[in-house]
């Protein structure tokens, strides 16, 4: 047993308590008879405890003091362990996935900072959700058209920009960032972002190919950073992909959930694996669909000898399209969805895939696909992919 358990407990420390002007107030001190508690007798009279009595005290004394400080940190545990309510959000990037962001957000009453480069990207990124907005309230208040112009000029106003993310991200509770698909871009970013942002600040990046744990360790918040996986267009499509790594909280993992859904948006959940759920499986069918036109053309016998012909192989991306929306049900065939998602960003997923698993046969890199991306013709933003859009 130890010398606690020996000793015998102090003299108890005397109260005497008396009316006054503010209610009942205490004196510590000895406590005179006169003044004793009724029913306590004096302390002459008390006869003396038995070893067997203090040492029954002192145990019951430590059990007490042990559970309360249970309970207190079982307390401040908890608190801790509270979700973040996300009110306030800063986006990093106002292109078409970073504006999309910031739409939706300020439009379910969220305060919104979208964060790029210069006044004219930004000033292009506002008009962009402007238009965006005004076709959602054309069509959600077809009849009360004033309604739809308050809608729109409130969630304009909760929309702020700026060029300096620094500036802005230490009083916000989620930073999204959805910039160029580049690692150490993004790393640089994030990294000088932790030294500014709040303690409870989340942190979350959109990308649709890099692993989340290695931008996230470019920070000294790995608990509280995530993937939060937007599709495009994001105002229009329902679906969030929220990226899980071994060191993403339960907390941080929760709250996000919590904010897409206050989005308006269905949340999936996904381990930090390449290509997460969609790209996973979009990507190699969209991969394949390019190879059945890669063959559609190919040169064979000796063609110097006046021996060669073309032989016409599997099928042309015309007929790959239509086969895929009317025997499929698919809104759009492949080669639409490439040309509208951007052979730049199609041919990067692949390129970082094939770069970490250069034997498995969906990850190897299209000739076309090369082709188009090294003429600049990403797609209908440029104006011409796979298909021509002037």
């Amino acid at each position: 047993m130890g010398r606690a358990g020996l000793e015998a407990p102090p003299p108890p420390c005397d109260v005497t308590v008396t009316p006054g002007a503010r209610g009942l107030q205490g004196r510590v001190g000895p406590r005179p008879q006169s003044l004793a508690f009724r029913g306590c007798p004096p302390r002459a009279s008390s006869p003396p405890a038995s070893p067997r009595c203090r040492r029954r005290c002192h145990t019951m004394a430590f059990v007490t003091r042990q559970l309360m400080r249970s309970v207190s940190s079982s307390s401040t545990a908890s608190a801790s362990a509270k979700k973040i309510i996300v009110k306030h959000v800063t986006v990093i990037g106002g292109g078409l996935m970073g504006a999309g962001i910031a739409q939706v957000a300020a439009a379910t009453g969220h305060t919104v900072v979208l964060v790029d480069q210069t006044e004219d990207i930004l000033a292009k990124s506002k008009k962009g959700i402007e238009e965006s907005l005004r076709k959602v309230a054309k069509k959600k208040f077809a009849e009360n058209p004033k309604a739809g112009d308050e809608f729109v000029e409130k969630t304009l106003s909760t929309i702020a920009t700026s060029t300096d993310a620094a500036s802005v991200v230490h009083s916000t509770d989620l930073v999204v960032e959805a910039i160029v698909e580049n690692l150490k871009v993004k790393n640089e970013l994030f990294k000088r972002l932790d030294k500014f942002a709040a303690e409870h600040t989340i942190f979350a990046s959109n990308t649709s190919s890099l692993q989340i744990t290695s931008i996230a360790n470019a920070t000294t918040r790995q608990d509280r950073f995530a993937g939060l996986h937007f599709f495009n267009p994001v105002p229009v499509m329902k679906l969030v992909e929220v990226i899980k790594t071994p060191m993403t909280s339960q907390k941080t993992f929760e709250s996000l959930v919590d904010f897409s859904k206050a989005l308006g948006k269905h949340p999936v959940s996904c381990k930090d694996t390449p290509g997460f759920i969609v790209n996973r499986l979009l990507v190699p069918y969209l991969m394949e669909a390019i190879r059945l036109y890669e063959r559609d053309f190919q040169t064979c016998g000796d063609s110097n000898s006046g021996l060669g012909f073309s032989l016409k192989g599997d099928a042309s991306k015309e007929d790959i399209d239509t086969a895929m929306k009317l025997g499929a049900g698919y809104p759009m065939g492949p080669f639409e969805l490439l040309d509208y998602v951007g052979l730049d960003t199609t041919k990067f997923i692949v390129d970082g895939w094939h770069e970490m698993d250069a034997e498995n046969p969906l990850h190897q890199p299209s000739p076309s696909l090369n082709k188009l991306v090294a003429e600049n013709k990403f797609g209908k933003k440029t104006g011409e992919g796979f298909y021509k859009y002037k």
